[in-house]
């Protein structure tokens, strides 16, 4: 919800909002995630209401009291509860699709070097996967529940980590403009934010505490833990929505010079005529 707020007061003619969804562009990530952010919310609110009567009877019993509406409520909490199972498969496509839709969305600037990288829409998906089981981790209801997470996000974030490491080796490996865009990362002005808020204390951290409580979990460090994954999931996106906003294909005169195209044609050749 937060996030959708932001989404909207970012736009700069919030009442057009609508023409978002008047047409779906398959070939669109941006239409594609304005349509995966509207079904996303009335799903999560159906399976919601799947647990309502089990996990909070009073406030069912209070709904299902309401004069006119009391019997319409019961009926919508019998039939959420009854496609309980659809409706948490539609939740977890809808998830992955949130998570990865993102990454897919940047890497499709061309004009932004460090974001035109295919692995930029795994990382993001192998990144909200992991902040989601540090959620699942401070609100479990059980030690055991807290466990299993707790294990799961342990290899979510080796995976997370190994991404970072082709991501950063894919830059290296790529154009020269792509090698200036990560230097943000290797000595720019971004080094210490990366290196120190989001690969130390948002990754390295939480593994080593929960790779230490393998087989017993303790509450406190985990939920210490579990924070410093949901904050190394924020500087992440920060870091990589700042470092793609710093790079440019303009910004290095040896790939981008518009004197040269002059001076080719003052010479009366064709620019075009070498390709």
């Amino acid at each position: 919800s937060l996030g959708m707020t932001a989404l909207f007061l970012d736009l700069e003619q919030k009442i057009n909002v609508w023409r978002f969804y008047t047409v779906l562009r398959v070939s669109s990530p941006m239409s594609w995630g304005s349509w995966i952010l509207l079904l996303v919310f009335p799903a999560i609110i159906l399976l919601a209401l799947t647990g309502l009567p089990a996990g909070f009877p009073a406030l069912a019993r209070w709904l299902g009291n309401l004069p006119v509406l009391g019997n319409i409520v019961a009926l919508v909490l019998r039939v959420c509860y009854a496609l309980r199972r659809p409706l948490a498969a539609l939740n977890v496509a809808l998830g992955v699709a949130l998570c990865i839709y993102t990454g897919i969305l940047l890497s499709g600037f061309n004009a932004r070097p460090f974001w035109h990288s295919a692995l930029l829409g795994p990382l993001f998906l192998v990144s909200g996967l992991s902040t989601g089981a540090a959620l699942m981790i401070l609100g479990a209801g059980t030690k055991a529940e807290r466990h299993l997470f707790g294990r799961i996000d342990l290899g979510l974030i080796l995976v997370e980590l190994t991404l970072v490491g082709l991501f950063l080796i894919d830059m290296l490996n790529g154009t020269a403009l792509q090698q200036n865009a990560v230097s943000y990362l290797l000595g720019g002005g971004g080094t210490g934010l990366f290196w120190i808020g989001f690969i130390g204390l948002g990754l390295g951290l939480p593994l080593l505490l929960e790779a230490a409580m393998w087989w017993r979990s303790v509450t406190i460090i985990a939920g210490f833990a579990s924070v410093l994954v949901l904050v190394g999931g924020f500087l992440l996106r920060d870091i990589v929505v700042t470092a793609g906003q710093a790079s440019g294909w303009t910004q290095l005169h040896n790939q981008f010079n518009p004197a040269l195209l002059d001076n080719l044609r003052n010479d009366g050749e064709d620019p075009n005529s070498r390709f």
